[in-house]
């Protein structure tokens, strides 16, 4: 009888980088779990010694920074005596943050090529599998904006967004069938963006190719200048058929908000947001350095929003990454939430880079794009999927530009027997 063999974690490095990177719009939640429970085996296989720590300077400066954020968080709810519940959301749901050296050791395990190829087919399909959830919810269950499994439009749309700009990526440094692949799964990535109805997110869908041809030092020469065109103007046409009836429907309801707050009426969208971010203002001069809490947060929100004389309005942020974190951890909070997009890309910037290293800062220069254009009016983190999403697509961007720097104590069994067999001369008997 064949005895099954169990694969080696060079295998599932790869498999699990293309579902937690592309997996968001169709898998939900799944992405989170699987970065909680890397953390946890994380732990347990570097106490055996098969992973380590990476020694390189820089990487531990990422990893160093991602920890900030979770202190951060963890002092303001430990300052405003939350009770146990309020305690688990400012503390154990931010525990995937420690997670970013002990997940990259892990990943070293696998060769930098093989990481960027399972990154462009998780995407290609992530790409193609949230396009298709969004026609379904949208052209077939009849709901006005598609919401994927994240179950909201919001990070929807964030990760639909990335997943984007990583095809372009793809697209743009390859020429062969995956990067046409990767160009159609864009087209359709663009288009399940539209079909969210994440109006400040449909910036990206112009700002993400601009950003990566000048990464990756792609000019359009002159002599081409018909080609490029048609392969522009064709896909345009193609997401504006197709998103002409989202388009229309959420301008149309902007220029009406607009219309209702010019006399006074604030209950709409954009109203909402306005009230709200004037009750986040009074809350941070309450409390400028520590924050009210991440928990109680939400509650005196709701408390705030009735003092202008409207209803309370009881969403669970800001609306904006910047008020919303001050708001909650105080501007020590702030301080750590930006430096996770300061110190990779300052660090990664000045590293020395090859060809993978220099697509991984491109790739990591995109999805911080993504995550600050989103937090201008919605939330850039505390959604679980989210979260999952930027912290192990800095991992596996950081690995790409800096690669392995640390060394196992011990190599695991089953890694030793697979790579004492991929080793033999083929046709050679065991």
């Amino acid at each position: 009888m064949t005895e099954l063999r169990k694969p080696t974690l060079d295998e599932n490095n790869r498999w699990y980088t293309a579902v937690v990177i592309g997996g968001g719009g169709v898998a939900g939640s799944l992405v989170s779990f699987l970065l909680s429970s890397a953390l946890v085996l994380g732990v347990w296989r570097l106490w055996q010694g098969y992973i380590a720590i990476p020694g390189n300077r820089s990487v531990r400066w990422i990893g160093a920074a991602f920890a900030f954020f979770f202190l951060a968080e963890a002092l303001s709810t430990l300052i405003n005596h939350v009770d146990r519940w309020t305690f688990l959301e400012g503390v154990v749901s931010n525990l995937p943050f420690l997670a970013f050296l002990i997940v990259f050791g892990r990943l070293s395990l696998t060769p930098r090529p093989d990481v960027l190829r399972w990154v462009e087919i998780g995407v290609i399909g992530g790409g193609i599998g949230a396009f298709l959830f969004a026609c379904f919810q949208v052209f077939v269950q009849g709901l006005a904006r598609a919401e994927g499994m994240a179950g909201n439009p919001g990070p929807f749309a964030l990760v639909c967004s990335v997943l984007y700009s990583l095809l372009l990526v793809t697209a743009m440094r390859r020429r062969d069938l995956i990067g046409q692949l990767a160009g159609l799964a864009a087209v359709a990535s663009a288009i399940a963006v539209l079909l969210s109805g994440m109006r400040s997110l449909w910036p990206i869908l112009i700002m993400a190719p601009l950003l990566i041809a000048f990464m990756l030092g792609i000019f359009p020469k002159k002599a081409n200048a018909r080609k490029i065109g048609l392969g522009v103007v064709v896909p345009v046409l193609l997401v504006a058929a197709l998103g002409y009836g989202t388009i229309e429907n959420r301008m149309s309801k902007l220029a009406d908000d607009y219309e209702q707050i010019s006399v006074g009426e604030y209950d709409n969208s954009l109203g909402q947001r306005l009230r709200i971010w004037r009750a986040a203002l009074r809350m941070i001069g309450e409390s400028p350095v520590f924050g009210h809490g991440p928990g109680k947060a939400r509650v005196e929100m709701a408390e705030r929003t009735t003092d202008d004389g409207g209803p309370a309005i009881t969403y669970s942020h800001a609306h904006n990454f910047v008020l919303n974190t001050w708001m909650r951890s105080g501007f020590i909070g702030l301080a750590a939430m930006l430096s996770m997009f300061a110190v990779p890309l300052w660090v990664a910037g000045r590293a020395e880079k090859d060809e993978i290293g220099r697509t991984g800062y491109a790739m990591m220069c995109a999805i911080c794009m993504c995550y600050v254009t989103t937090g201008l009016f919605n939330n850039s983190f505390g959604h679980d999927i989210l979260d999952a999403l930027f912290i192990y697509g800095m991992i596996t961007t950081s690995y790409l530009v800096f690669g392995s720097s640390g060394t196992p104590r011990r190599v695991h069994p089953v890694q030793a027997e697979r790579a004492v067999d991929t080793s033999r001369p083929r046709g050679e008997v065991a």
